[in-house]
């Protein structure tokens, strides 16, 4: 797993590279009309962060200790600290998280959501801060075996709706309802693996590793992934400035290792 994470070392020095207006050029002539979400965050206490759970160990909400947990949840709970601000997180359906945030019903994301262009298009990512890689799997007495992914197309698969998992099966041509099963949240969809609904999912590693845990999967093939990243409106430049400077600091200081060490091990 950390041989995964080195490449957040290159990720940094890109992001110092290029600076953060990389990430936001065409916003920093803008002229405001009112307050900048930033104010209006600074002002009513909190910030309002959209995620999806389960989804471990990068969110999931632990009803046992009625609070929520996971690396994404840390990295935001830094994020409300540095804008002296708490946080308040919400559950969303992942393929309406993107929708949620552009008609301004959450302020950002934090659901670990990869960098794509089509998300790019329509809201403003932050500075990477972690890249795994996603996995086909299967239960253990599973007898499927894949070479290239194309393979998995021979057999009925499911994936959570939205995902970047759900998109790169899309376009090998599979159908939903028919070869492709979608399934709105992670639990739902290792469950029916579980039950033999589905001959396979398709998912982050670090998530499969996590409920590996409760059911007797296994990972048959590995695929690189796009880097992770927080998003958030384009029009609020301001409120992105900061989210980056808090995940440039962390790994300037260690805490972003700590948080990995912590969460992925």
């Amino acid at each position: 797993m950390k041989r995964e994470f080195a490449i957040l070392g290159i990720i940094v020095g890109l992001a110092v590279g290029f600076g953060l207006g990389w990430f936001i050029p065409p916003l920093l002539t803008a002229e405001p009309e009112g307050k900048t979400l930033l104010e209006e965050i600074q002002d009513r206490g909190y910030i309002y962060v959209g995620t999806d759970e389960p989804w471990p160990p990068f969110e999931i909400f632990n009803v046992t200790a009625d609070e929520w947990q996971g690396f994404d949840v840390d990295l935001s709970a830094m994020i409300a600290a540095h804008l002296n601000v708490s946080l308040r997180m919400t559950d969303m359906d992942f393929d309406i998280l993107i929708g949620a945030c552009k008609a301004g019903t959450i302020d950002m994301i934090a659901a670990a959501m990869m960098v794509t262009p089509t998300r790019a298009e329509q809201l403003a990512h932050s500075v990477p801060y972690i890249r795994v890689t996603e996995v086909v799997i299967v239960k253990t007495a599973s007898t499927i075996n894949i070479t290239s992914l194309d393979e998995i197309t021979a057999y009925t698969v499911g994936v959570q709706s939205g995902t970047t998992q759900h998109d790169t099966l899309l376009d090998l041509g599979m159908t939903e309802g028919v070869d492709l099963l979608v399934y709105p949240k992670a639990n739902i969809l290792m469950a029916a693996l579980d039950a033999g609904t589905i001959d396979a999912a398709f998912v982050d590693e670090p998530v499969f590793t996590v409920y590996a845990k409760t059911y007797a999967f296994k990972s048959i093939f590995t695929v690189p992934a796009e880097p992770t990243a927080l998003w958030c409106r384009w029009e609020e430049p301001e409120l992105m400035k900061e989210i980056n400077t808090v995940i440039l600091n962390a790994f300037g200081d260690g805490t972003m290792d700590l948080l990995i060490e912590k969460w992925f091990g």
